[in-house]
Parts: structure tokens; C-alpha cells; sequence
């Protein structure tokens, strides 16, 4: 699975959020979206608000 579409939380700094990805690969055995969630936050060090999925 990939996500997607994520939208970074970085208090408005675009510096940032502009070297952050706008896409990740999540690892097979992460099923739960809650997992995920904390893999992306986990792997670059910023929270998000929401992303999407896609096979």
C-alpha cells in the first residue's frame, strides 16, 4: 500500500513542508490505518491530517 496525498501538519513553515514527501510506501504488515498513521508520523517526524490510501 502507498499513502498518499498527505497532509503535513508544519505550522504553516512551507520551507518544510515543501521537503517533506507527498507520498510513502507503508510496509506490509502495517494493516491498521492507525498503524500507518504513526508510521508516517514515526518515519519523518511530523504529525499529518489525513492522507489516502491506494494499492
Amino acid at each position: 500500500m502507498k499513502a498518499i496525498n498527505i497532509k503535513w501538519d508544519t505550522d504553516g513553515d512551507m520551507e518544510v513542508l515543501n521537503q517533506l514527501p507527498t507520498e510513502m510506501e507503508i510496509p506490509e504488515g502495517i494493516t491498521d490505518e492507525e498503524e500507518m498513521s504513526d508510521y508516517l508520523s514515526d518515519e519523518t517526524g511530523f504529525c499529518h491530517y489525513g492522507f489516502d490510501l491506494v494499492d
